[in-house]
């Protein structure tokens, strides 16, 4: 029998079941690329550092402590090492920080990293592959958050994105995307231009998303169209709110 915990919003079970059992894909199985480009530094107990989220968290989780509202359900999809999470369980003491990942490395250090810091409302984490059905029952979340994830990725990644956020967000929830975009009638940064150039000579379905194409995904999935955010070093913080 696969684990699996249910998950109370505002204090009441509404029969969202996370599965926590990690199914492992054969790399012959594996159709998208992996999404992590930067090498980690492992410590001792298990918990890995990432270099981007190291320069990064600091400016992301103090604009979700101003975008969010006092208290929710949030689900991280791609937590990667962990470090968001912690971070955002501390300063957003009031919101349910689910962290998920389908690598079992990330899995790993996500289960060191909440061991370590001992908050209580960061759960465990859920292995969660987003091009797969999300092991998930009911429309239970406040958010959906992902960082880092669309621009090293195929495109599929974004239309998966939208899919599973707009099946399980309660009406009304956000789905909050933070990275590179290319926005439209704005001349693009230097660093974005030349980024993107590395990520298409890597690998040509990779590439620094267009703000029009995405939005165009997210009306089709009955979102609504996003609000944008400035953030540090080019890059953005994107919140599209499920049509009530």
């Amino acid at each position: 029998m696969p684990g699996h915990v249910i998950l109370a919003c505002g204090g009441v079970s509404c029969g969202l079941v996370l599965d926590s059992l990690v199914m492992p894909m054969s790399p012959d199985d594996e159709p998208y690329p992996p999404v992590r480009f930067e090498g980690l530094e492992p410590e001792g107990d298990g918990r890995q550092y990432s270099p981007s989220a190291g320069r990064n968290r600091q400016d992301i989780v103090d604009a979700l402590v101003e975008e969010l509202s006092p208290a929710g359900d949030l689900l991280e999809v791609a937590a990667g090492t962990g470090e968001h999470a912690v971070l955002a369980a501390e300063r957003l003491p009031n919101w349910v920080w689910w962290p998920t990942d389908r690598d079992a490395s990330a899995l790993a250090s996500l289960r060191a990293w909440a061991s370590q810091a001992c908050l209580p409302n960061l759960r465990g984490p859920i292995h969660l592959d987003i091009h797969e059905p999300w092991p998930l029952e009911g429309r239970c979340l406040d958010v959906v958050f992902a960082s880092n994830l669309l621009h090293i990725s195929p495109i599929e990644t974004a239309n998966s994105l939208f899919l599973g956020a707009a099946r399980h967000l309660r009406p009304g929830g956000s789905l909050i995307v933070y990275g590179a975009f290319f926005l439209p009638d704005a001349e693009p940064a230097e660093s974005n231009v030349q980024f993107d150039e590395e990520l298409r000579a890597r690998d040509p379905r990779l590439g620094v998303r267009a703000l029009s194409d995405l939005t165009e995904r997210a009306l089709s999935r009955n979102f609504l169209a996003p609000t944008v955010r400035a953030m540090p070093s080019n890059n953005f913080l994107l919140r599209f709110v499920s049509r009530v």
